[in-house]
């Protein structure tokens, strides 16, 4: 056949198509999920969040800024995309009567489990990316294996049929690696996003920390 169809591929491919088509759509999944969950780590989510919360406590609105924390999501096609940052300020605006220190700790405790919810996913992708190729190379060393044991059964010196079954042994190579390349590429992505918006949250912390206790303060003497 001189133009193979997608399914006369898969065919030839043999089963170990159908694992390398389970990996890819587990893959989709998960880039699918993790792209939509990083849109509310971009700096313009970041920065608009926390200006809104900066002008609650500097107005000292404690339960607007609290409020801004549940509420807060942005539009996204159909998806509703909420900032990771909202629950780690709304511990600290909820807990800002403890001692400086003690809530500083807990608050990057809190982000410590932010960072945690987003990376989850994240190693499914690092492992397609590793054990695809090889799924691939061993559905080609079984398909170069059964052309050569058909090779010694029919007992022929027809070398053009063994290559054709090398050919075909082939696809699962090409395949492991379509579904590892995407793979790799979009885990290094997602890995390098989340490590640039790692300093926009301490900032984000270490401001907050200093409203809250200024809000305290200023409550304080208001009692007096």
């Amino acid at each position: 056949m001189d133009n193979p169809t997608l399914l006369d591929l898969v065919a030839k491919g043999g089963y170990v198509i159908f694992i390398l088509a389970f990996c890819s759509l587990l893959s989709v999944k998960v880039i699918i999920e993790k792209y939509i969950t990083f849109k509310g780590i971009t700096e313009k989510i970041i920065t608009e969040f926390m200006g809104n919360i900066y002008n609650s406590l500097n107005a000292y609105e404690l339960k607007e800024a609290l409020f801004i924390c549940k509420t807060s999501s942005w539009n996204w096609f159909v998806m509703r995309i909420k900032c990771p940052l909202a629950n780690v300020v709304k511990y600290i605006l909820e807990n800002y009567k403890e001692p400086k220190d003690e809530l500083e700790i807990s608050a990057y405790n809190q982000l410590d489990k932010e960072i945690a919810k987003m990376e989850k996913g994240l190693g499914i992708l690092a492992t397609l990316g590793s054990v695809s190729p090889f799924i691939g190379l061993f559905g080609t060393v079984i398909g170069i294996i059964r052309s050569f044991n058909a090779l010694t059964v029919n007992s022929t010196s027809n070398y053009t049929m063994v290559m054709s079954g090398i050919a075909d042994a082939l696809i699962a190579t090409a395949a492991g690696l379509l579904v590892a390349v995407p793979a790799v590429m979009f885990y290094n992505y997602f890995m390098k996003r989340l490590k640039l918006s790692i300093p926009l949250y301490e900032e984000a912390i270490q401001k907050t920390l200093r409203l809250a206790k200024a809000y305290e303060t200023g409550k304080q003497n208001e009692k007096v």
